[in-house]
């Protein structure tokens, strides 16, 4: 029983990995002239500010991203020079620089949303839609075990490495 559940764990380990390769690869990739940290940035502005908001600062967009300000600041720089976001001066202080996307990358998002969408929805004629909602139901209850067990898993590698020393 041990022996299988073993099998059966390295067959979960390969296919979640090579998943991860194949997303990481999609997302990584330019599309445009878009580097994929711009696509990233550009994703969590839409994501994050709405119509009627001022923005949001570059500090507020690296500390949710996990990113540095000056690597935010350069993805913002070059997305401003490709019109695809804006700068604004907070109407509350004047010295605060909000960001927020442009008429023209609202669009662009709009254009990857729909491509992904269409992706997804190739996915769905491919499985059939009984087993996509399988599929989506599983993925959603592993995506929450890996991240229920990350903390562990962190924790664990970090003591094993103090152990060493």
């Amino acid at each position: 029983m041990a022996d299988e559940r073993k099998q059966i764990a390295e067959q979960l380990m390969e296919s979640y990995f090579q998943a991860q390769v194949g997303g990481n690869m999609m997302q990584n990739r330019a599309v445009h002239n878009q580097k994929p940290g711009e696509i990233m940035v550009l994703y969590f502005i839409s994501m994050n500010v709405e119509d009627e908001s001022p923005g949001m600062k570059v500090s507020e967009i690296s500390g949710k991203l996990n990113v540095t300000s000056p690597t935010v600041t350069q993805h913002i720089n070059s997305l401003e020079g490709q019109e695809l976001v804006e700068r604004h001066a907070d109407p509350a202080d004047r010295r605060v620089v909000r960001i927020r996307l442009s008429d023209k990358g609202k669009k662009y998002i709009r254009h990857i949303n729909e491509a992904r969408l269409n992706m997804f929805v190739g996915l769905v004629e491919h499985l059939g839609e009984k087993h996509s909602l399988l599929f989506a139901e599983l993925l959603k209850n592993a995506s929450d075990y890996m991240l229920k067990q990350q903390e562990f898993y962190i924790r664990s590698l970090l003591a094993d490495e103090n152990d060493e020393k």
